[in-house]
């Protein structure tokens, strides 16, 4: 982890460096206002830097929240921009090649309106962004089996990737947790990362007050995800002392007809497999909870009837998306592995940044209905 930590920070450094040459040009060449100019940008992007490797000390503030709001527009404004930049210099050869350098086209990749439009355009994307991590929506997957009564339902709220303190404002936990029992599941389904490194004392005590508002005909269940280990406080024990069933490559009798089956998290016991259940009834629908939609095939050759994850957070920055389908079985939505439904949430929240675009927000309501 240390080195991939590392390797994103020297990423950052390269794409903020990048995109200061790409704006720069904004800028009059005066001496009194580019040498100001020059030290305003890389201030603003040490900062950008600090907090987001830092964050803050008190991440339920006003003041932390004005900081993320500005951060978000520079680092989007910054990381878009040396793209866009990118792109343009790449056009600009193609023209050279063809020597077609005197073409319009040619002389709008140089000049500074290319360059307000760019900053423009990921100013207003960071602002979508921004607000578009604090519209959740609750979002139906109907799931069809013949090992349910015909006509018979239940229903499952997968709430997952809160990233509390980042993705959730502490003081946006309650209102969350009202959506989720507006919903009228029979269970919640918690499958990870409802902590990070940046999870305020204040959001976990947001969250026991909210967790004890749960009152779900089946209960609720969770399994860790890739960031709980990371946070200040034992995500576990939390869970268990609000009494929410934690799964830990465990399976759990729902119903006479329904089993859980829920799973560590590779990534948060180092160097641990994955652990494939192999008694699994065939006669029972059998739901996987994992917070990383990984192994899929093999949980569907082990029995798996429906998977539900989170951890892609769908697509949280444009562009990530081939990125995110390379190294996950599915990526967002409701799709069927080796003839086992998958339902992955976009979850709640979100890494980083409060940013998510253009994935929308969800709770995923899952329909578990017997086959007429």
């Amino acid at each position: 982890m240390p080195f991939f930590f590392s390797m994103v920070v020297i990423l950052m450094v390269v794409f903020l460096s990048f995109s200061g040459v790409f704006y720069m040009k904004l800028v009059p060449k005066k001496r009194k206002i580019r040498i100001p100019a020059i030290i305003g940008i890389v201030l603003v992007d040490i900062g950008t830097l600090y907090f987001m490797v830092n964050g803050s000390s008190d991440t339920d503030s006003f003041f932390y929240r004005v900081c993320m709001f500005l951060v978000t527009i520079c680092f989007i404004a910054n990381i878009y921009g040396s793209i866009f930049y990118a792109l343009s210099l790449l056009a600009r050869l193609v023209f050279r090649l063809l020597k077609k350098t005197k073409a319009g086209v040619y002389e709008f990749l140089r000049s500074k309106s290319l360059r307000v439009s760019v900053l423009g355009f990921t100013c207003f994307m960071a602002v979508a962004g921004y607000l578009n991590m604090s519209i959740v929506s609750v979002n139906d997957y109907k799931i069809f089996t013949d090992k349910l009564p015909a006509g018979e339902e239940y229903s499952f709220a997968v709430v997952t990737d809160m990233h509390m303190s980042t993705g959730v404002y502490a003081n946006r936990i309650d209102d969350l947790f009202e959506k989720i029992n507006e919903t009228g599941c029979d269970a919640v389904l918690f499958v990870g990362d409802i902590a990070d490194n940046r999870s305020s004392k204040g959001a976990y005590e947001e969250l026991r007050k909210a967790l004890a508002t749960l009152d779900r005909p089946l209960g609720a269940f969770y399994v860790d995800g890739n960031h709980d280990d990371s946070g200040s406080e034992n995500m576990r024990t939390l869970m268990r002392n609000a009494g929410i069933t934690v799964l830990s490559d465990e399976k759990f009798e729902l119903t006479d007809e329904i089993t859980l089956y829920g799973r560590d998290d590779p990534s948060s016991f180092r160097g641990r497999k994955t652990v494939i259940p192999n008694d699994l009834s065939p006669d029972k629908f059998n739901l996987i909870m994992t917070h990383q939609p990984i192994d899929l095939a093999d949980f569907a050759d082990a029995g798996g009837d429906l998977s539900v994850s989170g951890h892609t957070h769908g697509e949280q920055f444009p562009l990530m998306y081939p990125i995110i389908a390379s190294s996950n079985d599915a990526v967002m939505g409701h799709t069927v592995i080796n003839g086992m439904d998958v339902v992955v949430s976009r979850g709640v929240g979100g890494w980083g940044l409060h940013f998510s675009l253009p994935s929308p927000k969800e709770i995923a309501l899952v329909h578990v209905i017997g086959k007429q």
